[in-house]
C-alpha cells in the first residue's frame, strides 16, 4: 500500500467557550487537517496546530519524499521525512506536517487491520 497523495485542509472555528487564548478569533486558521491518500482507496486523517498556509508550503517541500512510501510503516516514513528535512531546520511548521502525516499513516493502518491505533 503506497501514499499517492495528501490533501491540507484548513479549519476554523470557535472553541467549545466560544473563542481562543491570547485573543485569536474563531475565524482565524489555527488548526490545519493532513488527509494522506493511497492506491488502495484508504485515507489516513491525522492534525496540526498550525495554519494551512503554513502546512501546505511544507507539504510541498516533503511530497518528493513521501510519494509512493510505504503507507503501512508509518515509524520508517516519520523518520525518513525527519532525517531528510534535518537541514530546513527542526522544529516549526514542517514538523507539524510530518506529525500529521504520521498520524494520518497510524490511521490508516488501524483502519488497513481493522484494529483501533490506541491498541
Amino acid at each position: 500500500m503506497k501514499v499517492t497523495g495528501v490533501d491540507v485542509c484548513p479549519l476554523t472555528g470557535a472553541t467549545v467557550d466560544g473563542g481562543w487564548p491570547q485573543g485569536h478569533e474563531p475565524q482565524e486558521n489555527l488548526h490545519t487537517l493532513v488527509i494522506v491518500h493511497t492506491d488502495q482507496g484508504l485515507q489516513g486523517f491525522g492534525s496540526c496546530f498550525t495554519s494551512g498556509k503554513l502546512i501546505t508550503g511544507a507539504v510541498e517541500l516533503l511530497w518528493p519524499l513521501l510519494k509512493g512510501q510505504p503507507a503501512n510503516e508509518p515509524e520508517r516514513v516519520s523518520e525518513m521525512l525527519h532525517q531528510s528535512t534535518f537541514w530546513q531546520g527542526r522544529g516549526g511548521s514542517v514538523t507539524h506536517a510530518i506529525s500529521g502525516i504520521d498520524i494520518a499513516l497510524w490511521d490508516i493502518m488501524g483502519k488497513a487491520c481493522g484494529q483501533s491505533v490506541s491498541r
